[in-house]
């Protein structure tokens, strides 16, 4: 075994002590033949022995460059070939990579190479993807974060693994280490001429401002890294805080899901806005990063707001119900709007439907007054049969609509205040199952019966409306919930 140069053995050491790779592993070296990447598959290729491990190299043509692309693969696949490496590679359709909207070319670009490579290692049964950012590459990052005015998430800046599969073992060293250790090693590369043009952002910040912020401190690349390193740590234990409390605010909705205000409004501001953040990702089932300002437009105008406040955002509707803020989704919200027409549907006794705006069975049917009853509650009520007549329909609410609830003393109330006493929202009115006959509205299914039709001592026969739960009835709802 050919004895490791001491920056190799410095390297072996620090990959052993953080366990990016481990005996058994299949690494897939993503090699672009630029410095950072080939010095990356040197050291691999130096220490692979001692870190046992077997390597794979993967090039992806980003289709951008055209001949000058096409010399780089041609490198790549010779550097291989000469020391027996298995090699795969991959183009990039540029057409594909301008009809996306939304990123930058680039942020396009680095996405679709990331999805390659994980196809590429499937295909070589790989268990690790090593790709060669530096530490001069966290300290651009970084400042582009600053740029933008980024929180604790984007100053941490580049981490070192990626979903477990993907590392970055060169994270830790600067450009001119890995420069300096190729020319040590006698191993050459290629060099990318669009690095060079001050036309993107990252190019002008390597370029530009990080030369005129050296002058004021030569280490300014590894100051930089190491406050994201700080600055990491601390996302990472205010995103566990944010974590634990937005799961023990959140309550599943028909439409999406509601956060408890007064539990939200109870966090600091910090984790008030990590929570908001969390919602809208569990919603759109993306790991969105929205504005800062509308995370803050969503506290101000929609938790601190009225009830009824509204806030939309790339198909999410963020909207504030009495004590609850809902987060729908764009589907969502056009099928609530669909459920404002009324829902109305006959019911035969005895008989049974299915609620198609919950999935709630209910269930009627007749007893003698002499049967033993069970006590009554909202999901079950009994009235005098001789106190209304048929049909009876089950509909949803109309405004205008009243009734005498049981406990008001014969009282009349409109539904909107009932409703309004309840703190239930528009959404979860329109959902309520109303058991309707001639005479009127017998019972709030779920809620409140209606006096005029209770039983008595007189009563000879007992209708005995019965709602369960969706759960309990597996059966699709004519009305799809989502």
């Amino acid at each position: 075994m050919k004895a490791l140069r001491p920056f190799e053995q410095r390297w072996l050491t620090w990959m052993r002590r953080h366990h990016l790779v481990g005996p058994g592993d299949r690494v897939l070296l993503a090699v672009s033949g630029g410095p950072d990447s080939m010095a990356l598959f040197s050291l691999f290729w130096a220490c692979h022995t001692q870190l046992g491990v077997t390597l794979g190299v993967a090039h992806v043509n980003h289709g951008l460059r055209g001949a000058e692309a096409e010399q780089d693969a041609l490198f790549v696949r010779r550097q291989c070939e000469a020391l027996k490496v298995p090699y795969w590679e991959a183009t990039l359709q540029p057409a594909r990579l301008k009809s996306m909207s939304g990123q930058s070319r680039q942020a396009v670009a680095r996405e679709a190479r990331y999805r390659v490579l994980k196809a590429l290692a499937d295909q070589g049964e790989m268990t690790k993807i090593a790709v060669g950012h530096t530490c001069n590459d966290q300290a651009e990052t970084i400042l582009m974060w600053m740029l933008r005015g980024a929180g604790t998430a984007g100053l941490a800046g580049i981490p070192v693994t990626r979903e477990q599969m993907i590392i970055r073992p060169l994270l830790h060293l600067t450009r001119a280490e890995l420069l300096a250790y190729l020319t040590e090693k006698g191993w050459s590369y290629r060099r990318d001429a669009s690095n060079d043009q001050p036309v993107y952002l990252r190019n002008r910040i390597r370029l530009q401002l990080l030369p005129l912020l050296k002058d004021v401190n030569p280490r300014i690349v590894q100051t930089l890294a190491r406050q994201a390193d700080i600055l990491r740590e601390d996302h990472e234990y205010l995103d566990r805080m944010a974590r634990d409390a937005f799961a023990s605010m959140v309550d599943s909705h028909t439409s999406g899901i509601r956060l408890d205000r007064a539990a939200l409004l109870a966090l600091p501001r910090a984790l008030q806005r990590r929570v908001v953040l969390l919602a809208l990702q569990h919603v759109t089932r993306q790991n969105a990063r929205p504005r800062f300002d509308l995370i803050i437009s969503i506290l101000e105008h929609v938790v601190e707001g009225q009830s009824g406040a509204k806030v939309e955002w790339k198909g999410v509707h963020v909207v504030r119900e009495y004590e609850g803020v809902l987060f729908l989704s764009s589907e969502a919200a056009t099928r609530d709007a669909t459920h404002d027409k009324e829902v109305h549907l006959s019911l035969t006794l005895p008989g049974s439907l299915q609620w198609p705006l919950t999935g709630q069975m209910l269930e009627c049917r007749v007893q003698p007054a002499s049967t033993p009853r069970n006590l009554s509650g909202p999901d079950r009520a009994y009235f005098d049969m001789g106190s209304f007549s048929q049909p009876l329909i089950v509909r949803s609410w109309r405004p205008g609509d009243y009734f005498f609830p049981v406990g008001l003393h014969g009282r009349r109330k409109k539904l909107q205040d009932f409703f309004s006493d309840l703190k239930l929202g528009h959404v979860q009115r329109k959902r309520v199952p109303l058991l309707v006959a001639p005479e009127g509205i017998l019972w709030v299914g779920g809620y409140r019966a209606d006096h005029r039709f209770q039983v008595s001592s007189q009563t000879k026969e007992i209708m005995v409306a019965h709602l369960t739960p969706a759960a309990a009835h597996p059966v699709k709802p004519s009305v799809p919930l989502g």
